[in-house]
């Protein structure tokens, strides 16, 4: 009888076990990032009030263009050039690019106080803010070693680099005129007043902050900290904060932007990383927080190769740019019909340039890796 009940509670056992073995292959899947982990999936979490959006790719059968050009930075040490005239993927990598500093990858040296990777190639630029000085377009780009540098769109001409922060990633003209760089390593917000060329003031906001927009009346900002999924509402005249939004589809954000009318912030949220810089296990995402409510009213859900960076939209906004990365041999510029959310045009901005001239990526575990980005309209010739 005792031999029958123990051979009876093995077996019970067994498949329990079995069960248990069984639920947990059925809920993997690749969800985070290729290269950074993310082989399975996140438990559930609480149902949301924010309906998502599934992106689709739909792309327009005729090609769609604006009188444009895209500058784009990337852990390269370049900005890449896209004509949106003609929507075609750069491929000269003497015109189609702007040069600026040495490669770098963000995961080097230090991200919100704590060290990571040995710096190999401390550069890389992440950011860039388009200004107008005595007449002349000038770029102003932050590097991955706190670098500043200034681009005369006209003749190409380079000033810097100069000397402001530890690791930036984020670069935007502020409502004062000055730049304002979010930076990565020690979470400060640094004031840059580029035509006296030096540091106004900063802002210690957050852990790893990425970027910062203004509500158009500039009685708030936003800012986002990468590593923890916040996104910081301060009020602007008193510089203090008044509010955290977060959700558990933000694990790891980027940089964010104001849609033309105000009325919403575009988060992006490639979630490639878990809380502690685990491996990711959410979608990416595009989260939309509602600017008078200070809450997440949708989140738009996009395909695994389209992890966005940063955002622009056309001035009657009907479209929207996303600068993302594959994770793969490229990164792209999406172009997102605004109206129902589909992709309708996505263009190379990496892999066409680097195959013509037989170039390797050797850092990001071989992935080139693009960031802000910045566009001129009406250029011009």
């Amino acid at each position: 009888m005792k031999k029958s009940f123990a051979v009876t509670l093995v077996l019970v056992f067994a498949v329990l076990c079995y069960t248990a073995l069984f639920v947990d292959l059925g809920s993997v899947k690749a969800a985070g990032a290729p290269g950074y982990g993310g082989e399975k999936a996140a438990p559930a979490a609480a149902k949301e009030a924010a309906p998502a959006v599934v992106a689709k790719v739909e792309l327009s059968k005729k090609p769609i263009t604006f009188d444009a050009v895209a500058y784009i930075a990337g852990h390269g040490g370049h900005l890449a050039i896209i004509d949106m005239r003609t929507m075609k993927a750069p491929t000269d990598v003497e015109k189609d690019r702007i040069v600026l500093a040495e490669a770098g990858s963000e995961m080097e040296g230090k991200i919100a106080g704590m060290s990571f990777e040995k710096v190999v190639k401390a550069g890389g630029t992440h950011g860039q803010a388009l200004v107008s000085e005595k007449g002349k377009k000038v770029l102003v780009a932050g590097t991955l070693d706190g670098d500043v540098y200034k681009v005369d769109l006209a003749t190409g001409k380079k000033e810097g680099p100069f000397k402001v922060g530890e690791k930036f990633c984020g670069a935007i003209v502020g409502p004062d005129g000055n730049i304002y760089f979010e930076d990565m390593a020690n979470g400060n917000v640094y004031i840059w007043d580029s035509n006296k060329l030096k540091t106004v003031d900063k802002m210690p906001v957050g852990k790893a902050v990425c970027g910062i927009q203004w509500t158009k009346n500039k009685k708030k900002a936003y800012i986002t900290d990468m590593p923890t999924g916040v996104v910081y509402v301060y009020d602007w005249k008193t510089k203090k904060k008044i509010k955290e939004i977060s959700s558990p589809e933000m694990t790891f954000i980027h940089q964010a932007r104001m849609t033309p009318d105000g009325k919403q912030l575009w988060v992006s949220a490639p979630n490639e990383f878990d809380p502690g810089l685990k491996p990711g296990t959410h979608k990416s995402q595009v989260i939309i927080i509602d600017t008078a409510k200070d809450k997440i009213m949708k989140r738009i859900v996009l395909p695994d190769n389209v992890r966005p960076h940063d955002f622009a939209f056309t001035k009657d906004g009907k479209y929207a740019f996303l600068s993302s990365r594959t994770y793969g041999d490229d990164s792209t510029l999406n172009v997102m019909d605004m109206k129902n959310y589909n992709i309708v045009e996505n263009v190379s901005a990496c892999a066409s340039c680097h195959k013509s001239v037989g170039v390797q990526v050797k850092i990001d575990k071989g992935s080139p890796l693009l960031c802000g980005i910045e566009i001129d309209w009406h250029p011009g010739k």
